[in-house]
């Protein structure tokens, strides 16, 4: 989420609580919620003051979007449950497991099931290759990654999976942080475009 969305954000809190807002609120709020999509903070923030009426507070945001998400990915794929077939070969195990965590982050993020085409060409293109042979190490690191971290960060400038990070400020070392928000807008987009 961006500051300004977070602007935005608290000016709807604001409408329900009446609660007065600086630039301090907007910067501390937009730390805490950089990695969330705006979308589900706002549906958050509506949800909340639609049951309760304390203040909603970012951690009550950051809890209300993690379950969601939560609870939409979790039975997506399990025993007994009817599920996408992922688009690669069983016996490749990267290219499968890459297909199965891009099939929860779509499930996750609410997106639909990949159209029966895109799974069809995903084998035409396994079955034409004719490999037969076993992965090598670069094999292993040509498999896209699925969601934020299948490509590179706009904001931090991250490369193709590795995790985003924080800023250098005044020497300390950079920590590893949840996707920037302009990293996941931008996967979320090439998923949705491709399929």
């Amino acid at each position: 989420m961006t500051p300004a969305e977070t602007a935005e954000l608290l000016g709807l809190c604001a409408a329900f609580d009446r609660r007065t807002i600086g630039r301090a609120d907007v910067a501390a709020w937009a730390t805490v919620l950089a990695d969330l999509d705006f979308a589900a903070a706002k549906q958050a923030v509506t949800a909340h003051y639609a049951a309760e009426t304390r203040w909603i507070m970012p951690a009550d945001i950051r809890q209300a979007v993690l379950k969601q998400r939560a609870d939409t990915a979790a039975d997506y794929q399990g025993p007994g449950l009817t599920a996408e077939i992922p688009d690669a070969d069983p016996d490749d195990v990267p290219a499968y497991l890459a297909a199965i965590r891009s099939q929860r982050t779509r499930a996750a993020d609410g997106l639909k099931p990949r159209p029966l085409a895109a799974l069809l060409a995903g084998a035409v293109r396994q079955l034409t290759a004719g490999n037969s042979r076993a992965p090598e190490e670069e094999d292993l690191s040509a498999v896209r990654r699925p969601g934020p971290l299948g490509i590179a960060c706009p904001t931090c400038r991250a490369a193709i999976g590795r995790a985003c990070k924080t800023p250098d400020l005044e020497g300390r070392k950079q920590r590893e942080r949840p996707p920037h928000a302009a990293r996941k807008r931008t996967a979320t987009h090439d998923e949705r475009h491709s399929a």
